[in-house]
């Protein structure tokens, strides 16, 4: 089972403050439950980001990563606010923050946090993230106006490095593929794309570098979408692109420093 590197783009932790899935309340629980399925790696953002706020999520995902990742196997995931009220730093500042700290990428509420995700509230961070390549995690679920949300993100911000994450477990595919079609920053993580043969026809069509292994643990386990990959009917050169050397490009390639 080692054949194949698998770096998992969409894993949370942190102790559910209004219940819900009860894994993945450390990072040591986390890489127990890697170990035990064989994921070498995984990028991470705080299971209670939306109903504790960025800036405490942001603080504690760095003391549950760094407790017990000695081994530097998960790389973090921050959430960002609007520049408007001062509570996270300008984004030079931001970047060197997240270099030194091992945060690889950015995510962010809108919904939850209670404000509009638009070039008006944070285009210059979003201009700069661009610049640099850092990936921007956008889920429907957690977007004004769901799909409409992450459409309209695109559209604002082209140029992004963008992983589309969570996309629902049925019909994702007329949403997905115009935003693989029309955006080239565009990736999609597939811990949520459950569709027979689907995984081979999006390679086919948009490329196996658009597509990321993941589990959505701890609501989900790491096995199915290994399985799904593992099983694609793609050649191994492709499955281990989407296995997990995508996902390592991506964050190799952006530009924190």
């Amino acid at each position: 089972m080692n054949d194949i590197m698998f770096f998992d783009a969409q894993c949370q932790i942190g102790v559910p403050m209004l219940g819900g899935d009860r894994g993945g309340r450390s990072a040591a629980e986390l890489l127990a439950e890697m170990d035990r399925n064989g994921v070498d790696k995984a990028l991470v953002a705080h299971g209670n980001t939306e109903a504790a706020g960025a800036v405490f999520a942001n603080a504690d995902l760095l003391e549950l990563i760094q407790a017990d990742d000695a081994a530097g196997r998960l790389t973090g995931v921050w959430t960002i606010l609007p520049a408007q009220c001062g509570e996270l730093p300008p984004p030079a500042e931001l970047f060197a923050r997240m270099a030194a700290n091992r945060i690889g990428a950015l995510n962010l509420f809108p919904v939850a946090h209670r404000w509009q995700a638009c070039r008006l509230t944070v285009g210059r961070l979003l201009d700069a993230a661009a610049e640099r390549r850092v990936p921007v995690i956008l889920s429907p679920p957690v977007m004004d106006g769901a799909w409409r949300g992450v459409y309209d993100f695109l559209r604002e911000f082209p140029a992004a490095t963008v992983i589309v994450a969570k996309l629902g477990l049925w019909g994702s595919d007329r949403n997905i593929r115009p935003l693989l079609e029309n955006f080239p920053g565009c990736y999609v993580e597939l811990s949520e794309y459950w569709v027979p043969e689907g995984i081979a026809d999006l390679a086919r069509r948009y490329g196996a570098d658009r597509l990321l292994y993941a589990s959505g643990y701890p609501r989900f386990g790491h096995g199915s979408t290994m399985l799904s990959i593992r099983h694609s009917g793609l050649p191994l050169e492709q499955v281990r692109q989407i296995a997990g050397q995508n996902l390592e490009r991506l964050l190799a390639r952006a530009q924190l420093a």
